[in-house]
């Protein structure tokens, strides 16, 4: 990830951790059987550089601290340029795909006696989506350009686990913001990408409905 990208998440987590030490007491609520919805946008960084992603989950409350959830998001693609070629040939291809992911997992909750934040660790297994596209393949010699073909990239399916954690802080027993970083890792990866691991760093409302 980008250190301009660790910096925001720090900056991000230190200014909530502030605002919230200020906050009144009791303000996180740790009760079962709430549904939880929540938006989110940000930012992932890895499986193809960077990439603005926004989605939204919904999580259900087995307990104060057990929560399983089912999110989607939607990474938009932005035009790569790699390398495919050597020095004597310097050929390149240039795509951009679209992306979705979903996944489900358990968010295992920590919360804080008389604070209004509330730590939390996830893990998951889900798929990651490459929408049908299109590449350009130039072909370069040391004479210059020879030919340039455009190819369909057909779309495909890669299972995925994921890992992290993030921060809830509460305004009250109904709302929330969240900050949180995740890590994927594919099982496999639609050609052009590699399945590598990549991150997420991601900020938005939740809602508690009861």
């Amino acid at each position: 990830m980008k250190a301009n990208s660790w910096v925001r998440i720090a900056c991000v987590t230190l200014t909530f951790w502030a605002a919230g030490a200020g906050w009144g007491r009791d303000a996180v609520p740790c009760t079962a059987h709430n549904f939880e919805a929540g938006l989110y946008f940000g930012e992932s960084y890895g499986l193809d550089r960077f990439r603005p992603m926004i989605g939204g989950n919904v999580a259900y409350g087995l307990s104060c601290r057990l929560y399983p959830f089912v999110e989607a998001s939607y990474m938009p693609g932005i035009l790569r340029t790699n390398n495919v070629g050597d020095a004597a040939s310097p050929s390149y291809r240039q795509f951009s795909l679209n992306m979705t992911d979903v996944h489900t997992g358990m968010h295992f909750r920590i919360p804080i006696p008389e604070f209004p934040i509330m730590p939390y660790v996830v893990g998951g297994f889900g798929l990651i989506r490459q929408a049908k596209g299109t590449a350009t393949f130039v072909n370069v010699s040391s004479f210059g350009q020879v030919d340039r073909q455009t190819v369909t990239v057909p779309s495909s399916v890669s299972p995925a686990f994921e890992f992290g954690g993030g921060l809830r802080v509460f305004f009250n027993d109904r709302f929330a913001l969240r900050v949180e970083v995740k890590g994927f890792k594919p099982t496999s990866a639609p050609a052009p990408l590699e399945p590598r691991v990549f991150y997420r760093f991601a900020i938005g409302p939740v809602f508690q409905i009861r």
